[in-house]
Parts: structure tokens; C-alpha cells; sequence
């Protein structure tokens, strides 16, 4: 019998030149690129080429998390870093603030293009520190995050980010308007925007974002009892559009043609503080996002709608796909009125995430049928996805409406898998369509893009 010759085992990394290791291993968590040092002698020292930086640290022990955040950039031979991230959850009051201006100012010197800077931090009581000079002179920075421990005072001379495409900033901003003017007219190219902000004083600010290149927008505007905010969005090139706001602001959108996909948070911190301009607001909000292909309603925004019957709703003639967030406050009250409001619908999510939050404490919600059929479920509703889906009569009830009257719908996802007698319930009940199917599943998943939305289960 023929002996089989061993095959030689091959060590492809080890046979690679050093600046290629280098960047392989930039794409672990530093500390571990570190550690890759005990393996050989050869490699004692390729951590020192990576050309990513990501540094974690935590309010255990932040002196250690300093001294190793100094001895990587003391050390890193790289001149040019991709990207470079230092994150601790604690403030930085418990470290020296000229450290961290020497780190800035070191990652800085490197030409890097994505600076990522957390420390979690949220002082009322004190004034936070100049955002460092040297990150007005960096041209290189192509992506850059910052949190609100730093005051964005920019001078007015000084065109700052020339080459970002990607900015996101957690602000505390006591002369708000004139410094988000400085801050975006010195953004000449930027597509990605994230501004969470908290107002701090008795006036109405003004937020003007009128960008012409910009194409993704998280605005969050927290909650203050001293004022509110004037919003005016004026981007002809956005594609995507999340507003999270508790602070009932104002909302003025315009050129919003290109819209794709709209997330609304509109939360009331009470509900029973709602006043007739604090529902206009949101309608208003709504009609000038009427242009999305695809709408997210997160659980808040559905509490306000739920308030809002008497009110003339805004029509989405291009919605084809809606994902809402129902609540035990406002039930299903609200749900066949945004159902009337989408003529073209074809894809639906429920999630009763909210709704059912605290199972066994939860309270019928009574489903009322409308008293017309909407339009979308006589022509167009194809795709129907229902998450958290508990088996309460109300849910069975408003799903055996959808089937009865859905004329073309093809698929129905339930997650997750109810009671086999509720599931033959389903299963039984009467469907316009003759070509619907069910599926049991225990998440749901979709994903959209202008040419196509995907949804499907496992």
C-alpha cells in the first residue's frame, strides 16, 4: 500500500512582508495588536506599523487607560493613520485636560482621516474647554466624531474641514446659531451629518441646515424645560433623514426630493402636556418628509399620532414602505389612519415591541376596523411583517382585517411563533389574496435601497 506524503503545512502570514502584517493586525482592537508582540521575535515589533489606532478604556482604571493611550502614540511609527478611535466611558475631568490636547494634537501630526473621540461626559454645572486649535488646521480629516466636552468656538476666519465627508458632534451649545453657521459653512463637501444637542437657555435657537452636498442626517435634539428650537433642513441631496426630538421644536424641511428613508422620534415627555402646536408641529414635520420611499415611525411618534384623529394628516403618495412602532398609550388608534395616508404601500412591519412590554401587565387594546378600506390594501400591500407578536385578541383581530381585505398581498411573517392554537387560528382565518403565505419565524429582518426592499425571516 502507497504511503501518502504529508502535506507541508504553510505559513502564509508569517511570509508576508512586514508593513502588509502590520496593516492586517490594524484591524484588531489595539491592545491586541499588541499582545501579537509575544509570538516571535520578528513580531516583538509589527504592532508598532499599524495604521488604525482603537483604544477602549473604562472608569476602573483610567490612569492605565492614559499611559497606554501615550505609550501607542509614542510608539506607532505610521505618518499617515487611516483611522484612529479612543474611547472611555468616564469623564475626562479625571484626566488631565492638557494630556488630552497632547493627544489630539499628536494624532493630528499623523495626517489621519477618521478621528473618532468619546469620553462619556455631561456637566451643566461647568464650562466646557475650546475645542483644541489643532483640529481646525488638519486638512487630512475625511470622517470625523467628537462628543460635547469641547465648545465649538470657530473663528470666523478659519475654513476649518475642507475635506469631511463625514461629521458627527454631541453638543452642549449655549451661542448655538452662530456656531452651527461656522461650524457647516466650513464643511464645503460634507454628505454625512450627526448633531445631538442640547439646549441651554430660555430663547428659541435657530438651526439652519441648508447644505447642498449632504445626503445623511441624524439630528437629536434633547429635551430642555427653558426653551426650544427653530429647525430649518433645507437639503435637495438627502437620501436618508432620522430626527429624534423630545423638545417639541419646530420643524421647516424643504427640497427633501431625493428622500429615500425617514425615521421620525417625535417624543412628548408627557403626554398629557400636549398642546394643539405640538401636534401641528409633527404633521408639519411629516408633510415635508411626504416624499420618502421608505418611513420609519418609532413608539413616541405613534403616542402624539394617537392624539392627532381630528387633525388633516399629510398624504405619503411614494411610501412603498412603512415600519411603525405601536404602544399600549395609543394602541391601534392611529395605525388605520396612517394606512389611509399611504396609498402605494407595500410593505408593512408592525412592531408591538411597545405594545407588549410588560406582558403580563398589559391592558386590552381595542381594535377598531375603519370604516373604509384604505387604498393600499385593495391594490398594492404585498409584504406584511408583525414583530413581537404576542397573540392578544386585538392582534389576532387587526390581522384578520389586513387578510381579509389585502387583495394582492403575498406574504405574511409573524416573529415569534405564537400558541399553536393561535397560529391555526391564522392559518384559518379568511384572505382576499390566493396567493398569501405565512411564515413563522423568530426574527424578522429587511433591508431597503431605491431599486429594491428586501424582507425576510429565520
Amino acid at each position: 500500500m502507497k504511503r501518502e506524503k504529508p502535506v507541508e503545512e504553510l505559513d502564509i502570514i508569517s511570509n508576508l512582508p512586514d508593513h502588509i502584517i502590520a496593516h492586517i493586525i490594524s484591524f484588531l482592537p489595539t491592545e491586541e495588536a499588541i499582545r501579537t508582540s509575544i509570538l516571535s521575535s520578528r513580531w516583538k515589533y509589527l504592532w508598532k506599523g499599524i495604521n488604525s489606532i482603537l483604544l477602549e478604556g473604562n472608569e476602573s482604571n483610567l490612569n492605565r487607560f492614559a499611559n497606554l493611550v501615550e505609550h501607542v502614540l509614542d510608539n506607532c511609527r505610521s505618518t499617515n493613520f487611516l483611522s484612529i478611535k479612543l474611547s472611555c466611558q468616564q469623564s475626562p475631568d479625571n484626566i488631565c485636560l492638557s494630556r488630552i490636547n497632547a493627544w489630539i494634537s499628536t494624532v493630528l501630526s499623523c495626517n489621519v482621516e477618521k478621528l473618532v473621540f468619546y469620553f462619556w461626559n455631561y456637566f451643566p454645572d461647568l464650562p466646557a474647554p475650546p475645542l483644541p486649535t489643532c483640529i481646525l488646521d488638519c486638512s487630512t480629516l475625511i470622517v470625523l466624531k467628537l462628543d460635547s466636552y469641547f465648545d465649538l468656538r470657530i473663528p470666523e476666519s478659519v475654513v476649518c474641514f475642507p475635506h469631511i465627508k463625514s461629521l458627527g458632534f454631541h453638543v452642549i451649545l449655549p451661542n448655538q446659531e452662530r456656531v452651527m453657521h461656522q461650524l457647516l459653512s466650513s464643511c464645503p463637501v460634507l454628505e454625512e451629518l450627526s448633531l445631538s444637542g442640547l439646549l441651554d437657555s430660555g430663547n428659541v435657537r435657530k438651526i439652519n441646515i441648508s447644505i447642498p452636498t449632504l445626503k445623511k442626517l441624524r439630528l437629536c435634539l434633547e429635551y430642555s424645560k427653558e426653551g426650544e428650537y427653530d429647525v430649518l433642513i433645507d437639503t435637495p441631496n438627502l437620501e436618508y433623514l432620522y430626527i429624534e426630538d423630545d423638545s417639541f421644536s419646530r420643524f421647516v424641511v424643504k427640497n427633501l426630493s431625493r428622500l429615500h428613508h425617514v425615521e421620525i422620534m417625535y417624543e412628548a415627555v408627557c403626554i398629557e402636556s400636549l398642546e394643539p402646536k405640538h401636534i401641528n408641529r409633527l404633521l408639519e414635520l411629516l408633510k415635508g418628509v411626504a416624499a420618502a420611499d421608505v418611513m420609519t415611525l418609532h413608539f413616541p411618534t405613534a403616542s402624539i399620532l394617537g392624539s392627532a384623529l381630528r387633525y388633516t394628516w399629510p398624504t405619503f403618495p411614494y411610501l412603498t414602505m412603512l415600519k411603525m412602532n405601536l404602544t399600549d398609550t395609543s394602541g391601534w388608534t392611529c395605525f388605520p389612519r396612517v394606512l389611509h395616508s399611504a396609498p402605494n404601500l407595500k410593505v408593512l412591519i408592525l412592531d408591538l415591541g411597545r405594545m407588549n412590554w410588560e406582558i403580563e401587565a398589559r391592558e386590552p387594546c381595542p381594535w377598531t376596523p375603519p370604516d373604509n378600506v384604505p387604498l393600499c390594501l385593495l391594490e398594492n400591500l404585498q409584504i406584511i411583517g408583525v414583530k413581537w407578536f404576542a397573540g392578544f385578541d386585538d392582534e389576532v383581530q387587526a390581522l384578520q382585517y389586513l387578510l381579509k381585505d389585502s387583495q394582492v398581498l403575498k406574504r405574511v411573517l409573524i416573529h415569534p411563533c405564537p400558541y399553536e392554537e393561535t397560529v391555526n387560528e391564522l392559518l384559518m382565518c379568511p384572505r382576499a389574496s390566493g396567493t398569501c403565505d405565512f411564515q413563522f419565524c423568530e426574527e424578522i429582518f429587511f433591508k431597503t435601497s431605491r431599486i429594491k426592499i428586501t424582507v425576510w425571516g429565520i
